[in-house]
């Protein structure tokens, strides 16, 4: 188990590091503390384990990150997902909050915790794991949410080849508070076998999804998967006819979820490499890039395009501030916020 911290030149002027972990198999991943963005993920080939393949999506450069207005692998919060109508009431007050997909509001809001720079605060390093503590307050009113909220992620690399994420808040004040990372994965890789995420092989158990209506918002009515497009308990290739069909945008209401229950997974029917996702949070936002430009520029000096990278969200539901039967995203005074999730990178699918 390897780290390694290099400062990032910018002509911002913004003091941003970014840490690379690797571990004994040669699996690694890197991110920058501005936003908490992992910059690549790379697995070793299982033919010739020196060898890697950045399994990640992402930006050129960091500047094409500062500049950007999309959510490629950071951290989101202070409430992921989306809020209808740009609004919510606590404690008897209404807050109203950043219109960015007009009427409503989207990922944290206009300047979310993806473009905040976060602080190390500790390095733990064992034989076995390194695990990297950022942190982050969000200061009362910022984006017009209620409360100082001190905010913690760790990022952490294991020998099991193990992603692990783990998010912490408390506040002055009762808030609410929804974070995730939202990586964007293609395990076809960035080399010969480049191309959308068609040949992907998807996996989630899960019986029911949040019904939405035609703005992506909840109606609050949970809606039964069996036997629908959306039923994902089997292993399903994705192909053409699918994602022509508008793929899918929709949290998964979890039937277990434990950090040791594994819930998801995703793997390339080319490569074999893949993730399986195991956490404790309710629910799981399964995306496939539906809204993807082909203008984003990205690594390796690779264009992206429509629905070339997938993401799996792990979530409280969204938009559960205004529906009462979903699980609550209200943290009070004296409360601690958590949420975990594990990420198991494998190369051995086929």
């Amino acid at each position: 188990m390897e780290y390694k911290i290099t400062k990032l030149q910018n002509d911002k002027g913004l003091d941003i590091d970014i840490v690379n972990i690797i571990n004994s198999n040669n699996y690694s991943f890197s991110f920058y503390t501005y936003g908490g963005y992992m910059s690549e993920v790379c697995i070793p080939i299982s033919s010739n384990v020196s060898e890697t393949e950045d399994v990640l999506l992402g930006y050129g450069n960091l500047d094409d990150c500062l500049e950007a207005h999309g959510y490629f692998n950071s951290i989101i919060g202070r409430v992921c997902n989306r809020i209808g109508q740009s609004k919510f009431t606590l404690n008897g007050k209404e807050y109203n909050l950043y219109s960015n997909t007009e009427p409503d509001h989207l990922h944290g809001g206009e300047v979310g915790f993806n473009k905040k720079i976060w602080k190390i605060a500790d390095i733990k390093k064992t034989s076995q794991s390194i695990k990297v503590e950022l942190t982050y307050q969000s200061k009362h009113l910022e984006e017009n949410y209620p409360g100082n909220l001190n905010c913690k992620t760790i990022y952490e690399l294991n020998n099991n080849n193990e992603i692990l994420i783990s998010f912490n808040a408390t506040t002055d004040q009762d808030t609410i508070v929804n974070m995730t990372n939202h990586n964007y994965w293609n395990f076809h890789g960035h080399k010969d076998n480049y191309k959308n995420i068609t040949d992907h092989v998807v996996r989630i158990s899960s019986n029911q999804i949040c019904e939405t209506d035609e703005g992506s918002i909840p109606t609050g009515k949970l809606f039964d998967v069996v036997n629908t497009k959306y039923d994902l308990n089997n292993s399903f290739e994705i192909n053409k006819s699918f994602l022509d069909g508008g793929g899918i945008d929709h949290n998964y209401v979890l039937k277990d979820h434990s950090i040791d229950q594994s819930i998801a997974s995703i793997y390339s029917n080319i490569t074999g490499m893949g993730v399986e996702y195991s956490t404790d949070q309710p629910g799981i936002q399964f995306y496939t890039g539906n809204m993807m430009k082909d203008s984003y520029h990205g690594k390796h000096n690779r264009n992206y395009g429509l629905q070339y990278g997938m993401c799996l969200e792990t979530q409280i539901f969204p938009d559960a501030i205004n529906q009462p039967n979903f699980p609550s995203t209200i943290l009070k005074v004296g409360e601690t916020y958590n949420s975990n999730t594990k990420i198991k990178l494998r190369n051995d699918f086929k």
